[in-house]
């Protein structure tokens, strides 16, 4: 069996886990946890690169081969048809090289969107007093401000650059170039909770696979992952059996400062 295979991008906290959750109700689709894909393909580019008996081959088909094999070989156990990888920093430029050159020359990608400020609201609204984000601030001495809150000191560092938040933003520059309209799908978070079935509609028929009718009652977290043992919150993908809009407004956990200091990105893609 050929299997097809599509990418499922986005903000950190946008409702990925949650699409991915309802994706998996298809008996056709395997939607997968965070994947190590674009590791993988970093590692193997760069150790190849590197290697002097790879340098020295004329024809380096067979090592392209091996590259391309990657996905194929690590879904190897997956029996369904449709195959969407999972992870967030897909669209960026570097990554849709990959994609590009590895696995298919006219990749399709599902991106999860929210604004920003929703993002950081989420995000403090999960963290425990302690939590991954202070024990990162520690270990990488941040610069810690003593005249701002603990909250908005955890904003600016989950803000800051070359982390999660923005490299997913990075996608950005590809999201808005002409030569890649039909590469990526834009999905709301507050699309997914207000108007479930339009928005899946919307995903079937820009992957251009049949529709199917989904139980936004009975969400089952299929892949869940196991947070803690990279350090980060048990909570951090949890998600709901039932589809439900219960996000706090970010003014009731976020200060003005960071309000005012990150109300002003988005997306800006009609």
């Amino acid at each position: 069996m050929e299997k097809k295979y599509y990418f499922l991008a986005g903000l950190p906290r946008s409702g990925n886990t949650l699409l991915s959750s309802i994706l998996n109700q298809n008996p056709d689709i395997y939607s997968s946890p965070l994947s190590p894909i674009t590791t993988m393909l970093w590692d193997f580019e760069k150790s190849a690169s590197q290697n002097e008996n790879v340098i020295r081959l004329n024809n380096i088909s067979p090592v392209v081969n091996v590259a391309k094999n990657i996905i194929i070989n690590y879904y190897s156990e997956i029996t369904k048809p449709i195959i969407i990888d999972r992870e967030k920093a897909w669209g960026t430029e570097p990554n849709l090289r990959l994609i590009k050159k590895y696995i298919t020359e006219k990749p399709k990608i599902i991106f999860t969107v929210r604004p920003i400020i929703e993002v950081l609201a989420s995000f403090i609204n999960i963290l425990p007093d302690y939590s991954y984000v202070d024990k990162a601030m520690e270990e990488s001495n941040w610069w810690y401000k003593d005249y701002l809150t603990k909250n908005d000191n955890r904003c600016d560092f989950l803000m800051q650059p070359n982390q999660q938040i923005d490299q997913t933003l990075l996608s950005i520059n590809e999201i808005i170039k002409n030569e890649n309209k039909d590469i990526f799908w834009i999905v709301e978070y507050k699309n997914i909770v207000n108007d479930p079935q339009n928005t899946m509609n919307g995903i079937y028929d820009f992957l251009q696979i049949p529709r199917y009718q989904h139980d936004f009652n009975n969400i089952i977290q299929v892949n869940d992952s196991n947070d803690e043992k990279v350090g980060q919150s048990k909570n951090m993908h949890e998600v709901r059996t039932k589809l439900t809009y219960i996000s706090k407004n970010p003014k009731e956990i976020l200060s003005d400062y960071v309000i005012n200091k990150y109300s002003n990105m988005g997306w800006g893609i009609e």
